[in-house]
C-alpha cells in the first residue's frame, strides 16, 4: 500500500505522515529530493528556494524527476509519499502497485493561522500575502508546481476544517476502505498459493509448499510428504526426530519427498515442461532440490523463508547455473475480500 499526500500548505499533511508511520509506514518526501539538491549547491533550504529548485529539476530532467528519483528509495510495502505538487509526479507515482492519492485541504483563514503558530510562514504577515504566496504554486507551466491540479486527481479527499482526532478518525476510514482495493502483487500472489500448497504437508518438522509458474500460469504444485502409496510421518512419527537428526542432514533418512521435487515430478508425470518457469517456495531449497531445479530448466527461484541446509552452496549452484534466486517477504496469510 502506497499512499500519497498532496494538498494546502498546513492543511495538516504532516500530521498525517506522522500517525501512519506510527502505523509501521515508511515516511518519503518529494521535498527531500530538492533539498538533497539545495544541500549539494550549497543554498539555504527555505520554501522560496524549494519551489524554485524544484521548478529547475523538472525543467531540466522532466516534469516526473522528483518521483521518478524517490521511487528508487522504496523498499517497504507499506509507504506514505509527502509533497506532490505536480501533475506529472502523480502519473509516475501511478506506475506503482497498489499506489493511492490523498487531497488534504482546510479553509484558508484555519490554515494560515496554523502557519503562523507553527513558524512556517517565512517573511508572510498577512492573510493576503499567504494566499498570493500559494496562487504562485498553482502554474499551468507543466515543469511548475500545480498543487490544485494533483488535487483534482485524487483518490480520496479531506477537508480537515476539524480536530485532530476528527482528522485521524477520517485516516482510518480511508485506510479500510484502501484495504479493500489492494490487490497483491504477482510474486505475493503465487508465494500465497505456496503457503496454501503446504497445508497438505504429512511432515512433523516443516510444512513446504512449492508451485511452478510460466507467464503467470501455475503449471504444477508440491509440499513434502511421504512417496505417494506409503505410510506418511502423521502415521509413523518422526524417524528423524527418533534418531536426533537434525534438519538439513542425512535426507536419506526422511520418508519424505521434498516439495520442490513433487512439483517437478508432477511436472514429469503429466508432460509439463517446465523450461524458463519459476518455482514459488515457502522455503530455500537444499542443495538436492536446487540440482533438480537446474536440470529440471527453472530459471528463478523464489522464496520467504530460509531452510537449514547448505545455503551458500545452494547460492553457487545457481549462479553458475544461471538461475535467479530472490528472499521476498512472506504474504499476509489472510483472504481480504469474503463472498
Amino acid at each position: 500500500m502506497i499512499i500519497g499526500l498532496t494538498g494546502t500548505n498546513a492543511a495538516g499533511k504532516t500530521t498525517i505522515v506522522d500517525y501512519l508511520v506510527s502505523k509501521s509506514f515508511a515516511s518519503f518526501s518529494l521535498s527531500d529530493i530538492i533539498r538533497e539538491e539545495l544541500t549539494k549547491r550549497g543554498i539555504v533550504i527555505s520554501r522560496e528556494n524549494l519551489i524554485k529548485v524544484g521548478n529547475e529539476l523538472r525543467e531540466k530532467f522532466g516534469s516526473s524527476v522528483l518521483a521518478d528519483r524517490i521511487k528508487s528509495k522504496i523498499n517497504s510495502k507499506k509507504v506514505v509519499i509527502d509533497s506532490i505538487r505536480n501533475p506529472a509526479e502523480v502519473e509516475s507515482l501511478r506506475q506503482l502497485s497498489n499506489f493511492f492519492l490523498l487531497a488534504i485541504d482546510a479553509p484558508v483563514e484555519m490554515r494560515f493561522e496554523r502557519a503562523k503558530k507553527r513558524g512556517r510562514l517565512e517573511n508572510v504577515s498577512a492573510l493576503e500575502e499567504f494566499i498570493e504566496m500559494e496562487n504562485r504554486e498553482k502554474s499551468q507551466v507543466y515543469t511548475q508546481q500545480n498543487i490544485s491540479a494533483c488535487m483534482d486527481l485524487a483518490d480520496f479527499k479531506i477537508m480537515n476544517s476539524g480536530n485532530q482526532e476528527e482528522l485521524l478518525k477520517r485516516i482510518d476510514q480511508i485506510l479500510e476502505q484502501i484495504k479493500k482495493r489492494v490487490r497483491p502483487s504477482w510474486e505475493e500472489y503465487f508465494m500465497k498459493m505456496a503457503f496454501l500448497v503446504s497445508e497438505r504437508s504429512t511432515c512433523l518438522r516443516h510444512h513446504v509448499g512449492a508451485i511452478i509458474v510460466k507467464n503467470r500460469h501455475v503449471l504444477t504444485t508440491g509440499y513434502n510428504g511421504a512417496a505417494s502409496h506409503t505410510k506418511d510421518c502423521l502415521e509413523l512419527g518422526c524417524l528423524r526426530d527418533q534418531l536426533k537428526i537434525p534438519s538439513g542432514e542425512r535426507h536419506e533418512i526422511c520418508r519424505a519427498v521434498h516439495a520442490e521435487q513433487n512439483a517437478i515430478i508432477q511436472a514429469g508425470l503429466h508432460g509439463v515442461a517446465t523450461e524458463g518457469g519459476t518455482l514459488y517456495c515457502t522455503h530455500s531449497p537444499c542443495i538436492i532440490c536446487a540440482k533438480m531445479i537446474v536440470n529440471a530448466g527453472i530459471k528463478k527461484v523464489i522464496t520467504c523463508s530460509d531452510y537449514p541446509d547448505n545455503y551458500n552452496l545452494v547460492i553457487d549452484l545457481f549462479q553458475e547455473a544461471g538461475v535467479e534466486f530472490e528472499q521476498i517477504e512472506a504474504p499476509e496469510m489472510t483472504i481480504k475480500i469474503l463472498p
